[in-house]
């Protein structure tokens, strides 16, 4: 019966009705005799499986092609010629909120039992969910959102630098809640990320919690109205307190069997290589750095790898290198935050002067973590290359994290407009004045079910535009 439940679970959405509040996409539909029988336990792996299976599907879908990786050639007025739909962010909005209303209602339960391990979890997916909301849309519902089982339907919306403040308070109380002398009782086999059975898989969501908070404050850099620097030296400076990945084995990759029901997010791994092909960025840089990550992440094409220019005029004669199809194949990692991320902010902090670190071990800890990561081992002299080196310049971490980011949501998009490194081509197809999208607009729907707080939102924002900056944005 549990092995039935936990397929359902994973399949599907464990409370069709408590995220009506979240977002106008679905009528109240709450089925009482599911709740009640609901522990915390049983909202995990849905959550887990589900957000991290839709991140990675937007990574395929949108940041691969935006961000130059590859190039889906059927359409030259597409998302690699940086015109984004209007409704471009629709399923993140509706996916994310979604699986924010499972995650409020696990820690609605674990409240009750006094399941302090389960509260911090929940807090630390609510916080992952809230800041790739707040990353790609601007401001969005937090407080009331989430909300329909109090007869709140029309939620209003909550400005940036709120959102993030109050992400980085819950992700600091998520820290002191986490009792690592527990575990996850309700998970009596582990749970999807950590297989969590004792403290040590505790210790690592504890870990996920606060590396999370420091790649949020490090948005905050930019932000007059928050002190980020001086959280972040706290974080540093006190790693007893706030411990963060020390290898990969403690980074948030979702590993998924590809056996029902935890398929691979891509249903056909022929579509992941159709009408494809990988950039010049990608393969020239990648051949550049003599990197093992070129053949796990690009096929040859006859005995080379050949790259393609971004956003082309007039499509090259002859065939370019597709992406590697094994990348769409499980079993498989999906990336919630990776070790290597987190090296590379640690390399940043210390670059710019805000921590007293080795930069430039952080840089080579935060490479050979992305290059093992994939199942590559980092050559010998590696980093006596010249052009792979780190040369104590921010723009050599940011090339780096570009290639450490993949598959993992929207980053390499929230990167590139936080820093606008790495200084990707723009191609001579893409007309001059056309820039890459700094957010997504809102979905239409909130002009019919919400419009009262969709307008006040619109005029906070200055527009509901793609161009609109936010207030971490360069």
């Amino acid at each position: 019966m549990k092995k039935s439940i936990r397929n359902i679970l994973l399949g599907g959405i464990f409370i069709g009705g408590l995220f009506s509040a979240c977002t106008p996409f679905e009528k109240l539909n709450t089925d009482p005799t599911r709740l009640n029988e609901a522990n915390p336990g049983s909202f995990l792996d849905p959550i887990l499986y589900n957000v991290s299976s839709f991140s990675w599907k937007r990574f395929n879908n949108y940041t691969y092609e935006l961000m130059g990786n590859i190039i889906s050639y059927r359409n030259t007025n597409d998302i690699g010629w940086w015109y984004v739909s209007d409704s471009e962010g629709d399923g993140s909005w509706s996916t994310y909120y979604q699986w924010l209303a499972n995650a409020k209602a696990m820690e609605k339960e674990a409240e009750k039992l006094g399941e302090v391990n389960y509260q911090a979890v929940s807090k630390v997916l609510h916080s992952y969910m809230f800041d790739v909301l707040v990353s790609a849309f601007g401001d969005v519902p937090m407080e009331e959102a989430c909300r329909g089982d109090e007869q709140l339907y029309y939620p209003v919306f909550d400005k940036q630098l709120a959102i993030y403040k109050n992400i980085l308070q819950e992700l600091e109380t998520a820290n002191i809640l986490f009792d690592v002398s527990g575990s996850l009782k309700y998970n009596t086999s582990g749970d999807m990320l950590y297989k969590t059975v004792d403290g040590e898989g505790i210790l690592k969501w504890k870990k996920f919690c606060n590396s999370l908070r420091l790649r949020v404050l490090l948005k905050m850099l930019n932000v007059a109205e928050y002190d980020a620097r001086s959280e972040i030296q706290k974080m540093i400076n006190t790693p007893e307190m706030y411990p963060v990945f020390e290898s990969n084995s403690d980074a948030a990759l979702v590993e998924i069997s590809g056996v029902y029901p935890q398929e691979a997010p891509l249903n056909r791994a022929n579509d992941f290589t159709s009408y494809r092909a990988c950039s010049e960025f990608l393969v020239n840089t990648l051949k550049s750095w003599n990197d093992p990550r070129l053949p796990l992440f690009v096929s040859k094409q006859k005995d080379d790898y050949i790259g393609w220019p971004a956003g082309f005029a007039i499509q090259p004669a002859g065939k370019a290198s597709t992406p590697n199809k094994a990348l769409a194949v499980a079993p498989m990692k999906l990336p919630l935050m990776s070790y290597a991320e987190l090296e590379l902010i640690k390399a940043e902090l210390a670059q710019k002067g805000i921590v007293t670190l080795d930069e430039r071990i952080a840089y080579e800890n935060g490479v050979r973590a992305s290059i093992e990561q994939w199942g590559g081992e980092i050559p010998e002299g590696y980093f006596n290359n010249p052009v792979a080196g780190y040369d104590g310049t921010l723009e050599r971490i940011m090339l780096q994290k570009y290639f450490a980011l993949y598959f993992c949501d929207y980053q390499q998009w929230f990167e590139y407009n936080r820093t606008g490194l790495p200084a990707i081509p723009k191609g001579d197809g893409i007309p001059k004045d056309q820039e890459i999208p700094r957010r997504f607009k809102y979905p239409s729907v909130l002009q019919r079910t919400n419009m009262k707080n969709y307008q006040a939102a619109k005029e906070s924002m200055g527009g509901d535009d793609l161009t609109i900056k936010l207030i971490w944005q360069q």
